[in-house]
């Protein structure tokens, strides 16, 4: 039984999004990978591929970093420290039952996630432009391309090749009629 009812949340077209594209296992494993390596957001990640696929385009001037300012504390005093929590529960927990943390670490799981998606919603709300632009696969995943090197770019991190190919991979699914290379060529 969860501790958390969705029928709680609005509808939201970016959660719906980032759901159904993070229940891939390749997608989960390219998110995680890229968590790993560069500690980023994984909810700003999808964001940046949910605007372009939505028909928003890139970001405009001060939106990402609205985004990521409407989001920081949030991230930082309760998503992190769920996660953190979970990750501990996981491990070596002696002397407590390895039974009881397994509840434990289940529950902290469902308020990490019921977190996220509070997080997201607040992404969504920072975003108050509507669909407009070209909703032409490639275009749009060109702009998903831009949004990701906003990014990184405000993380001040360089993107290796491993990197590259997450985001072809996630790009794939996001935009799957959109040819393999032409996906590559984007992150080349």
């Amino acid at each position: 039984m969860s501790a958390f009812s969705p029928r709680n949340f609005p509808p939201n077209e970016f959660w719906d999004f980032s759901t159904r594209l993070h229940a891939r296992d390749d997608v989960e494993r390219a998110c995680l990978a890229l968590q790993d390596r560069h500690d980023i957001d994984v909810n700003v990640l999808l964001f940046c591929y949910w605007v372009a696929a939505s028909g928003r385009a890139t970001f405009r001037p001060g939106e990402l970093a609205a985004a990521l300012d409407a989001v920081r504390s949030w991230r930082h005093e309760v998503v992190l420290p769920l996660r953190a929590v979970r990750l501990k529960l996981e491990g070596d927990v002696r002397p407590a039952a390895r039974h009881l943390a397994d509840d434990l670490a289940r529950v902290t799981a469902e308020c990490e996630l019921h977190a996220e998606h509070m997080e997201q919603l607040m992404l969504y709300r920072s975003l108050e432009r509507p669909g407009t632009g070209t909703f032409d696969a490639l275009h749009r995943a060109e702009d998903a391309a831009r949004n990701l090197g906003q990014y990184f770019e405000v993380l001040e991190t360089s993107v290796s090749a491993e990197d590259r190919a997450d985001f072809a991979r996630i790009m794939a699914r996001v935009f799957p009629d959109v040819p393999a290379m032409r996906i590559e060529a984007l992150f080349a």
